[in-house]
């Protein structure tokens, strides 16, 4: 309990002395977002400002200049932002201090943003404010299970001051989930893990099969993230562990975009850094309550890169809940294929994410694992061909040496006929 007091009381100490930046975001995205008669007129003011900005400071928005009705302006998704790239980014921040995340492309499409130091402070405050929501509080021991590699482990001292145990899923076979297994078991402190919903599903049932129960670890909060997470796997983790069970909806390139009240199966949007819409699938008119609806995205807050009515490529339902209004019922479309390698080890479907996001002249591409030792990668390309080599390279080192890698380059790759995209689809089923 003083380890997490000490360093809970440091980070807020450390923010007094460059300003109190994130706790000021902290406040404010805790009124917006409970305070609906402040939401309404501090949103209109947070559009206006951004409008004004990006009519001004981007090309690709310069045409738009005097405009400060949302709906005048294009709605744009991933392909449009890297093909544009150049165009849409601030005049002002192209030669300041800032942030590139780079996504694993989990829509099958690598992508990179920038984001400035003002946007960075807003994602830290809603991150603290929706894990205290999710009933975590900075500074208590937590675990990140993900596909943990050079380019985005942590330093020994951000992990002691994070209070962070990582996690590696990268591969999910019977050796790396005992290993887990053993890791969460000689963390008794640990109180909150955040991971994938496929992961944790099979995670929790391998848990399960072995016997464990409640009284073995110390987590008191799940959070959920990445795709759906199923009845199943929300009960399994409940079983196992006694404790909240919460799924958040969020992309790497903005930040938490909604996230369940405890208790609930519902999604409350984080109205506190987005403007949220929620249009029909085959045009740009609102979606009606229980109709299945694109979830377009304006960040409020990312001045380096403007990202205005940005189409996530996800589908939600959205209805309408007492006391919190409009709320996102279900979100479709997230749930991912896991794959196996050469040898029949289960392997995170997001290391494929992770190796790809290394070739940046890909527009699009799609996994396919036909056999147990044979895959498929179709690949739509921006420029010039990528390096075969290097990129089979990267995918034998995730599979193994004897895996049989077909690459296709096409001009499009087909959605499902419900509109979704698959970017890992197995067709080799299980062991």
């Amino acid at each position: 309990m003083l380890g997490e007091t000490i360093r809970k009381t440091g980070f807020w100490f450390v923010d007094l002395l460059t300003g109190s930046k994130v706790r000021n975001h902290y406040k404010e995205i805790k009124k917006i977002n409970e305070d609906i008669a402040f939401r309404r007129s501090r949103v209109d003011s947070l559009l206006k400002s951004l409008l004004e900005h990006v009519t001004s400071q981007s090309e690709f928005y310069s045409s738009y200049k005097g405009s400060l009705n949302i709906e005048d302006f294009p709605v744009v998704d991933k392909k449009l932002l890297i093909k544009n790239y150049n165009q849409i980014l601030s005049e002002q921040f192209k030669h300041e201090n800032v942030h590139q995340m780079s996504t694993s492309g989990s829509t099958g499409t690598p992508f990179t943003v920038v984001q400035n130091i003002n946007k960075r402070k807003r994602v830290q405050a809603e991150l603290i404010y929706f894990g205290e929501q999710a009933g975590f509080t900075i500074g208590e021991q937590n675990t990140y299970l993900r596909v943990w590699n050079e380019n985005n482990k942590k330093s020994k001292l951000e992990t002691f001051m994070k209070n962070l145990v990582m996690l590696d899923n990268s591969k999910l076979d019977d050796e790396s989930l005992e290993n887990i297994r053993k890791q969460l078991k000689n963390h008794p402190k640990l109180k909150c893990i955040l991971g994938y919903a496929a992961s944790l599903d099979v995670i929790s049932r391998y848990l399960l099969n072995k016997g464990d129960s409640p009284e073995m670890f110390g987590v008191e909060v799940v959070i959920s993230g990445a795709e759906v997470l199923e009845d199943e796997t929300r009960d399994n983790l409940k079983k196992l562990f006694n404790c909240k069970v919460v799924s958040r909806y969020s992309n790497q390139e903005n930040g938490v975009i909604a996230q369940e009240p405890t208790n609930e199966t519902f999604f409350v949007v984080n109205h506190g850094s987005y403007y949220v819409e929620f249009l029909k699938i085959d045009s740009n008119e609102k979606a009606q309550i229980g109709e299945l609806a694109r979830v377009v995205i304006t960040d409020l807050f990312n001045y380096a890169m403007p990202m205005i009515r940005y189409d996530t490529g996800d589908y939600a339902v959205i209805t309408e809940v007492k006391d919190y209004g409009i709320v996102i019922k279900n979100i479709e479309g997230r749930k991912i294929d896991f794959i196996y390698t050469v040898l029949g080890e289960m392997v995170s479907p997001h290391s494929i994410t992770i190796g790809m996001k290394k070739f940046s002249s890909i527009n699009s591409y799609q996994f396919i694992q036909n056999e147990r030792d044979d895959y498929t990668i179709k690949i739509e390309a921006l420029e010039d061909k990528v390096r075969d080599s290097k990129m089979v390279g990267t995918l034998k080192n995730i599979l193994g040496n004897d895996a049989h890698i077909n690459v296709e380059y096409v001009d499009e790759i087909p959605f499902t006929k419900s509109g979704k995209f698959r970017f890992i689809i197995n067709n080799y089923h299980s062991m």
